[in-house]
C-alpha cells in the first residue's frame, strides 16, 4: 500500500527531472547554435543594381555577373555571411571610403588614385574598356584622337577618369565631357542619334547592348593607353577585416581553376570573358 501512495510522487520527481534534462539540453543547444553564429561575421557589398550584365535586378532578385560571382565566393566561406546592397554608383566608393560597406562590385576596373585607396581581388573579369562610336565614324583609333568629341559618360566611372586625364593633359586639344545620368543603353541611342559622339565603356557592355537592343549604326573600337589595366575586380575597404581579402582570392582561385567562374561568365556575358591563367597566381 506504502508503495502505492509513494508511486505517483516518485513518477511526478522523475518527470521533472526529465523535463529539467531536456531543459538543460536545449538551452545547452540553443547556446552552441548562438555561439555558431556569433562566429559568422556578416559582409556587406555594394552595387549598383542597374548596370547589366555586371550588377542588375530581375524578377525581384539582384543578379548579374559581379552578383553571382560574389555569391558563389561566399558560398564557399562559411565563416562569413554576404550581404548584396544596390546603391547608386557614386555611393558606392563612399560607403567603402566610410567603412559603410566591406566590398564594391560594379565592374570595377582598376587605376593609381583607385589602387592608393582600396585594396583589389584577383581579377575576376578581363574587360578592356572600348569606343562604341557610329558606324562611319573612321577618325578615333586612340585616346590621342579624342579632340573637339562630344564624349557621353556618368560621374566618377573609369571613362569619365580617363577622359577627364585626357582633357588635363590636353589643354589645347579637349573633348567635351558631357555628364549624364542616363544609363548606357540610352546613352548609345544619343550616339546613333547624333547626340553625342562616344562613350568610354568596357567591351563586355558594349557588345552585349548593341547585339540585345540592335543598334545597327554604332561599332566598337578597341584602344589602349600607357599602363592600362583590362581586368575588373572586387573593391575592398582597407579597414576590413584583413583576412577577407586573401580568403575571397582563394575562391576565386578555385573557382577559376574548377570551372564555376567561367560557367557564371558563360551564363552571364554569353562567353568567356575570363583573365589569362598568369594573372591568376
Amino acid at each position: 500500500m506504502m508503495k502505492k501512495k509513494l508511486l505517483p510522487g516518485v513518477l511526478t520527481l522523475l518527470l521533472g527531472a526529465v523535463i529539467a534534462g531536456c531543459g538543460n539540453n536545449n538551452a545547452a543547444n540553443s547556446g552552441a547554435q548562438n555561439n555558431a553564429g556569433a562566429d559568422v561575421k556578416t559582409i556587406t557589398a555594394a552595387t549598383s543594381g542597374v548596370s547589366n550584365p555586371f550588377s542588375y535586378e530581375k524578377d525581384g532578385q539582384m543578379t548579374g555577373y559581379d552578383v553571382e560571382v560574389m555569391k558563389a565566393v561566399f558560398e564557399g566561406l562559411p565563416e562569413y555571411k554576404l550581404d548584396v546592397q544596390a546603391i547608386e554608383f557614386e555611393g558606392i566608393l563612399t560607403g567603402l571610403d566610410n567603412g559603410r560597406f566591406q566590398l564594391g562590385a560594379n565592374n570595377f576596373s582598376s587605376n593609381a588614385e583607385r589602387r592608393s585607396k582600396y585594396d583589389f581581388s584577383l581579377p575576376i573579369i578581363e574587360n578592356a574598356n572600348v569606343f562604341v562610336v557610329r558606324k562611319d565614324d573612321e577618325t578615333l583609333k586612340s585616346v590621342e584622337d579624342l579632340k573637339g568629341y562630344k564624349a557621353v559618360t556618368e560621374v566618377g566611372n573609369s571613362g569619365a577618369t580617363l577622359l577627364e586625364n585626357y582633357n588635363e593633359e590636353h589643354p589645347d586639344a579637349k573633348a567635351e565631357i558631357l555628364y549624364t545620368d542616363e544609363n548606357f543603353v540610352k546613352q548609345f541611342e544619343g550616339i546613333e542619334a547624333g547626340k553625342y559622339d562616344v562613350r568610354i565603356i568596357s567591351r563586355v557592355s558594349a557588345e552585349k547592348a548593341i547585339k540585345e537592343h540592335g543598334f545597327t549604326n554604332l561599332k566598337v573600337v578597341a584602344f589602349s593607353t600607357e599602363n592600362s589595366d583590362p581586368g575588373s575586380y572586387i573593391l575592398f575597404s582597407k579597414s576590413a577585416d584583413s583576412t577577407l581579402l586573401d580568403a575571397v582570392n582563394n575562391r576565386i582561385k578555385e573557382m577559376y581553376n574548377d570551372g564555376s567562374l567561367l560557367k557564371i561568365s558563360e551564363e552571364q556575358l554569353g562567353g568567356d570573358y575570363l583573365p589569362k591563367k598568369e594573372l591568376m597566381e
